[in-house]
């Protein structure tokens, strides 16, 4: 009984110590201009082009099983081995969200990119992309082509230029805080400090 009382006293201390860590801004975090978005929400602005978002994938995929209503990745068109591919690999993306194929597509072009260090540097090798998750090359031509993959791919561009994403990956909590990665580099739980920084901003 007393080593449960113990155990119990302990587990209370910890927690106690969790929730009383702080995280402060311009340091942790930073305070955007605009309004905040209206539900809750966590969105990761990534690019396949950047090996850090590559190696980031282990913690986003962390955060969108903590937050799976709220996590969100947005493409950002920024970086590009040529000339208009960075907004032609938008618009590939948002494809694979129209599709509801986002994680085996970003499975394989990550994989592709950083782990063959085979570039995709082309359309038609986006599509042969798709094609190897089951996509027949005409659904990708139409779906690729279409008005609303397009329209997805300008509103994301637009929502990364409105907040000012200058650096891939970047983490915007309700369209108001930016998580700023460098104020945890000396964090012995770096998931667990950017969960609970989350958790306080979602609720400010």
């Amino acid at each position: 009984m007393l080593v449960r009382i113990t155990a119990l006293i302990c587990a209370l201390c910890i927690a106690a110590t969790i929730q009383a860590k702080e995280f402060y801004e311009n340091e942790h975090y930073e305070v955007l201009d605009g309004p905040a978005s209206k539900e809750p929400d966590v969105i990761e602005y990534f690019s396949f082009y950047c090996m850090a978002c590559y190696r980031f994938e282990p913690i986003a995929k962390e955060l969108a099983l903590t937050y799976p209503s709220a996590f969100k990745k947005s493409h950002t068109s920024g970086l590009s081995p040529k000339p208009g591919m960075g907004r032609k690999m938008t618009q590939a993306y948002a494809l694979a969200l129209m599709l509801n194929k986002e994680q085996a597509i970003s499975e394989r072009i990550f994989k592709q990119q950083f782990g063959q260090r085979q570039s995709i540097d082309t359309q038609d090798k986006l599509k042969d992309i798709f094609v190897q998750t089951g996509v027949s090359e005409q659904d990708f031509e139409r779906g690729y082509n279409s008005f609303s993959v397009k329209a997805r791919a300008r509103q994301m561009d637009k929502d990364a230029r409105d907040k000012n994403i200058t650096g891939t990956p970047t983490l915007i909590v309700n369209g108001k805080y930016k998580i700023l990665i460098n104020g945890f580099r000396g964090s012995d739980d770096l998931v667990g400090d950017l969960k609970l920084a989350i958790e306080q901003l979602m609720n400010k």
